[in-house]
Parts: structure tokens; C-alpha cells; sequence
């Protein structure tokens, strides 16, 4: 039985019979009290000076002993074992610290069994010895929940009877000696902060606090109060759950029906392990979770969080509560996709495979899995994203139906096939393939290579030498929702304002025998004259040609032009043709040019045009010169652009023309005088 228990338990009749009670009281107790202290291995240093005294002091100087005697106790164990304890924070089930203790020695003292003891975990046993001390001092309802109106009867008592134990950093755990806080400010990073729909711990408002250099600091409650925005339901309606942290790790957590519109949405939330060093500066935030099937109409309602009030511990054992004085802060509770901002991302990636070239096929087998189309796909936002379905746009010219080209189309991320296009069939030259099925998952913030890739038909099937294909992934096709399915971690799919970016790939020019071309460099000089009007610009730009499929026939004779595009029909002699720019209009004009060519890789001379055989290549380079002999109207900035070379499969004067991803073939300018 608790020594201070025992005293409080004596009657007194008379004023002679009161102080001679009393000291055989606390004579007893002193006793007591000295018989724990020897089993600490203190009896020589505390009962031998302390015993002999007692039967000559006053009742004041006894109970003054006593209280040396459990502060020498409560050193040695690590504890504090005062006679009371003020209550001030309320308690419930989950709630741990020293105030947990020492609620349950004072029911224990008041026989109320707990049978685990004083633990300093508030449990089912600590509830239900509260209620039973509740039900016996008329306090209702007995539900077993520390709150104002218990804390006030048992403070009344006199508090806690017995050691309140040790609960961490506290008491002696403090480094210092008196505590405060020079300072606490509002976390400017945390303002007008979104709250989803079903999201966990979303941080809505955080309280810097600049603690003074006399004392470590344990902060053991914050009290919270909530106010309506636009909001005009309850608080329960929005959040699930309250939490706060400490430089980022969780110190408590309430369930969101602690703030009610019975106590204004009031409520203080207990604090464990919350420590900040003297000297130190901590993040106090409060976070809120949505609940998980936020009603549509109360999307966007808006509510403010205040912290009101913070109570702490310093080393020297005092506890203090202040207002920090701070204003509120704005959140909102908002739908899932809105809280989260979740956005996919479409952009070009490799540009090798999007930019138009010719493709090698077959004559007579299929072509498979040849890269069409390169590009990323980007989680954007606090979502991960969930690809169910895709979808691409195809063009074919020269073929009646896509089907002609294409035996199928694959979709692959991260080098893997994820899922087959629906096969389109005889519908036309211009078809959507829709991928079903790609359950893909991207992680918020990651980024995926994907390629669309495709399976072509033989020369000896419908496809034709020359036919091309194309393919397009921008807003016409991310339109198409009842296809394409994105969707985030709540499983609302994306809107088409949430998906963005195109990408463009080809045309390809699908050919079993033909040229790819390479380009080498390109280079311009300047020989300038002893006088005005006529200096000599000479361009030069080189090129590779490998033939493929079977001998071809590379022209190696040239023409300027003054046409952008070259039409995509035969080129009758002159195969190779380019421009020359002056202050960037094309001109035919005092220029003159060759082409020559190497035999290194094989090529050899035929009647009209250079023979390649299949694999054999020869670097060709073209060199146009401009001579400036006329007046200063002939002057100006020029430059060379590669825009044809002529190809076919016999030596003939006419030729195919390929034109393809010329666009880096061409010199820089240069100013003739």
C-alpha cells in the first residue's frame, strides 16, 4: 500500500488524539518507506539518520523526510514517486506516457484492479478500472475515457497515489534545467494544402518551434482546433483520422470523431516521444487523412486548423501550456485525381526510330517486331497510374487497308511486350488499334520507354514496294475514352485534360529492295577575291548509300531546285537534287556542281548511275559552287541543302526518289561579297 495512501486514510477525533495519531502515522510509514529504501541498498545511508528522528519531530518535519526520502528513491529508479500528480491531458485507450501511469496507480490505490499493473499503455483493463471509479463517484457516462470531468474529480483527490514510473524522455531523460520556447512559427511550405479523397496522413499545416538553450523540451500534448471553411458538414464527413509528427516521425494520432461539433471540433491530441534538444528548432505538423468515399458534393470544401494551445515538460519537471499565438491554416478535402494532380505525360523519345526512313521488308516472309513509334509515358502528380488500355492512330498510302501493311501491332514498355493491338481489318487506310488488356502500372513520378511496334506482310502478300505507314499518338486519340483507360490509385479514370502530348512517327517508306542513306558532313568555304563582287562560296556535303534486298542504281548527277518538297514520284535524270539559299530563298543562279563517289565499299560504275550491289556501299559527296560575278546584287548569306537522291533497280535515267530525314543534310551559311 502507497505510504501517502495510509496517511490520508487516518481520522481524527481531537486536536491531542489528531497529532499523536498522526505520528504513529507517519511513524509507520516512515518505517515502511525505510524497509523499500534498504532493499535498494540505501538503509545505511537513509533509515540509520532518519529512524532515530522520528519519535522526537513534528508531524511537518516527518512528512518533510518522507519527501526526501521518495525524492532519493525516485533518483535511483528513474521514476518520479511525488504523493500527487496534476492530471492535465486527457486519456484514452492507445495512450501511453507518464499521466497514463499515474492514472493507474491512483486507481489502483482506490481498488480498482488492473491486473497487468502500471504499465503506462492505456488498455482494455486501465478503461475498465475508470469506468468502475467513475460509475462509484456518480460521474456519468462511466465509459472509461479520462476527460475534463474525471480529470477534475481526481485532481480534487489529490492526484495519483504511489510512483508514477518512467515513460522515456522525461524527468531525468531532459538534459537542462527550466524549459521554454523563444519562438514558434507557421511553416510557410505548408499552406492551401489538398486533402484526397481516401489519402493517408496528407500534410495540412506544421508549427516551427525554436526551443531556448536552458532545457531539452518533451512536448505532451497540442491542442487543435478545426473551423468550417465552405465546408457545412462535419469534420468526421471529410477526415478519418488526425495525426502529428515531429520532424517527420508520427507522435500521435486521434480518430477524426475527436473533433465534433459538440466541443467546436476541439480537441487535444496526447504526444509521445516528442522531444526537441535545447537549443534546437522542430517541425511540429498535423496531418489528416480523407476518409475514403468522399461525397462528390463536398469536393473542394475548404477548412481551417489553429493551433491552439502546446503543452510541454523541461528537465526541471514543470509543465507549461502556451498559446503559440499563431494564425490558421487552409486545407481542402478533394477527390482523389485532384489531391493526387495525376497527369500522364506523353513525349518523343528516341527520334531514330519516329523520323520518316525507309523500312526493309520481306518478299516473300513477314517482318516482325520493327520500332514504329518511340516514346515515354510519365506519372506525373502523387498517383501511381494504372495503363488498362491503349491506343494508336495508322496510315498507309498505296495499300487499300491497313491490313494490307500490317499483320499486327504490339505495344512494349521497358523492353517488354505488354499487350496486341485488336486486329483492324479491310476498314480502311486510316485506322485506330486499340491495345486492351495492358495493365501496366507506373509509379508516381517514374517515367517508361514504349515503342509500338510492328509485324509487315511480304512484297508477296498485298503490300507493295514503296507503300508507307505512319503512326500518330496525340489529343485525337488520348480523346477516344471508351478505349483508352488510365487510371489512378482510387480507380477513377483519367479525364482527357489530365492526359497530354503527342508524338508522330514516319512516313515509312516500306520497300524489299532499295538504299538507306547515312549522312557523313557537310562543310563550306569562302575563296575571296582582290575586289568587290566576286567572291567564290564552295558547299560541300557528304553522304553514305548501301544498297539492300538486291542491286540497286545510285544517280550521281545533280540540279539545284527551287521547290521545297520533292514530289514523291520519279526524278527523270539529274538524281540528286538541292537547294541553294540565298538570304533563304532558293536561287538557281551562278552555281555549278558535282558528285562524286568512292569504291571502297564495293560500288562500281554503270551507264547511267553507280552500281551497288546487296550490302555493298559507296560515300558520295556533292559539291556545289557558287561564283559571285555580277554586281552587289549578287550578294548575300548562303548555305546547301541536300533535298533528293535518285535510286532504282536498273541503270535507267529515271529514278525513285528517296527524300527521307534529309533534314540534317546541309551546310552552314557563309556571306559572299
Amino acid at each position: 500500500m502507497p505510504i501517502t495512501s495510509q496517511s490520508h486514510r487516518i481520522r481524527f477525533d481531537n486536536p491531542i488524539t489528531k497529532k499523536r495519531n498522526y505520528m504513529v502515522a507517519t511513524s509507520n510509514a516512515v518505517a515502511k518507506f525505510a524497509a523499500v529504501v534498504a532493499g535498494l541498498g540505501l538503509v545505511a545511508m537513509s533509515f540509520a539518520s532518519f529512524a532515530p528522528a522520528a519519535k522526537a519531530m513534528t508531524a511537518d518535519e516527518i512528512a518533510a523526510q518522507i519527501a526526501a526520502l521518495q525524492a532519493q528513491l525516485a533518483a535511483l529508479s528513474g521514476g518520479s514517486s511525488s504523493a500527487g500528480t496534476t492530471f492535465t491531458m486527457d486519456l484514452t485507450l492507445g495512450s501511453t506516457g507518464s499521466e497514463v501511469t499515474a492514472l493507474q496507480n491512483f486507481l489502483i490505490s482506490k481498488g480498482h484492479s488492473i491486473a497487468a499493473g502500471a504499465t503506462g499503455y492505456f488498455g482494455a483493463q486501465t478503461q475498465a478500472a475508470l469506468a468502475a471509479f467513475q460509475a462509484a463517484n456518480g460521474i456519468s457516462p462511466a465509459a472509461g475515457y479520462f476527460g475534463p470531468v474525471t480529470r477534475a474529480k481526481v485532481n480534487g483527490m489529490g492526484g495519483s497515489t504511489g510512483s508514477t514510473g518512467s515513460t522515456g524522455s522525461t524527468g531525468s531523460g531532459l538534459n537542462g534545467g527550466s524549459g521554454s520556447v523563444d519562438s514558434y512559427t507557421l511553416l510557410s511550405s505548408l499552406n492551401s494544402e489538398e486533402v484526397g479523397e481516401d489519402e493517408s496522413d496528407a500534410e495540412v499545416a506544421g508549427l516551427e518551434i525554436e526551443v531556448g538553450d536552458g532545457s531539452d523540451i518533451e512536448l505532451t500534448a497540442v491542442k487543435l482546433v478545426f473551423a468550417q471553411g465552405t465546408a457545412n458538414r462535419k469534420f468526421s464527413k471529410y477526415a478519418d483520422e488526425v495525426s502529428v509528427w515531429l520532424d517527420g516521425e508520427e507522435v500521435g494520432r486521434v480518430d477524426a470523431s475527436k473533433f465534433s461539433d459538440s466541443n467546436d471540433y476541439t480537441a487535444t491530441v496526447s504526444l509521445d516521444d516528442a522531444v526537441i534538444g535545447e537549443g534546437d528548432t522542430g517541425e511540429l505538423v498535423v496531418a489528416v487523412s480523407g476518409i475514403s468515399n468522399l461525397d462528390s458534393a463536398d469536393a473542394g470544401d475548404t477548412w481551417t486548423v489553429d493551433f491552439r494551445q502546446v503543452r510541454f515538460r523541461d528537465a526541471a519537471g514543470a509543465t507549461i501550456s502556451e498559446d503559440p499565438g499563431t494564425s490558421t491554416r487552409t486545407f481542402s478535402f478533394e477527390d482523389f485525381a485532384t489531391a493526387s494532380n495525376a497527369e500522364l505525360k506523353i513525349n518523343e523519345d528516341d527520334q531514330d526510330v519516329n523520323d520518316a526512313r525507309t523500312i526493309e521488308v520481306d518478299a516473300t516472309a513477314d517482318t516482325n517486331d520493327v520500332p514504329l513509334m518511340s516514346f515515354t509515358l510519365e506519372a506525373k502528380g502523387d498517383s501511381d497510374l494504372d495503363i488498362k488500355n491503349f491506343g494508336v492512330s495508322v496510315v498507309v498510302t498505296g495499300a487499300g487497308n491497313t491490313d494490307d501493311v500490317l499483320s499486327n501491332l504490339t505495344l512494349w514498355i521497358d523492353g517488354d511486350e505488354v499487350a496486341s493491338a485488336d486486329t483492324v481489318s479491310g476498314a480502311g487506310t486510316s485506322e485506330f488499334y486499340n491495345f486492351d488488356d495492358v495493365d501496366t502500372t507506373i509509379s508516381a513520378g517514374d517515367k517508361v520507354s514504349a515503342e509500338f511496334r510492328g509485324d509487315f506482310l511480304s512484297i508477296a502478300d498485298a503490300l507493295d514496294e514503296g507503300d508507307t505507314i505512319s503512326l500518330t499518338l496525340g489529343e485525337e486519340q488520348t480523346d477516344v475514352t471508351s478505349v483508352v483507360d488510365v487510371e489512378d490509385e482510387s480507380g477513377e479514370q483519367l479525364v482527357d485534360a489530365d492526359i497530354s502530348g503527342s508524338v508522330t512517327a514516319g512516313a515509312f517508306e516500306l520497300r524489299s529492295v532499295g538504299i538507306m542513306v547515312t549522312f557523313i558532313s557537310a562543310s563550306e568555304t569562302v575563296t575571296a577575291q582582290d575586289s568587290a563582287d566576286n567572291d567564290t562560296g564552295t558547299f560541300k556535303i557528304k553522304y553514305n548509300v548501301e544498297g539492300f534486298g538486291d542491286t540497286v542504281y545510285v544517280d550521281d548527277s545533280a540540279a539545284p531546285t527551287i521547290a521545297t518538297t520533292i514530289p514523291d514520284a520519279t526524278i527523270a535524270t539529274d538524281g540528286v537534287r538541292y537547294l541553294l539559299e540565298k538570304d533563304g530563298t532558293a536561287t538557281v543562279a551562278d552555281v555549278s556542281d558535282t558528285v562524286t563517289y568512292t569504291t571502297s565499299g564495293g560500288a562500281s560504275a554503270g551507264t547511267n548511275a553507280v552500281k551497288l550491289d546487296e550490302g555493298e556501299d559507296a560515300d558520295f559527296t556533292l559539291t556545289a559552287v557558287r561564283t559571285n560575278n555580277s554586281d552587289s546584287t549578287d550578294n548575300g548569306i548562303f548555305r546547301v541543302l541536300l533535298k533528293a537522291i535518285g535510286w532504282n533497280t536498273d541503270d535507267s535515267t529515271t529514278f525513285n526518289v528517296y527524300d527521307f530525314n534529309l533534314e540534317d543534310y546541309k551546310t552552314d551559311t557563309v556571306s559572299l561579297d
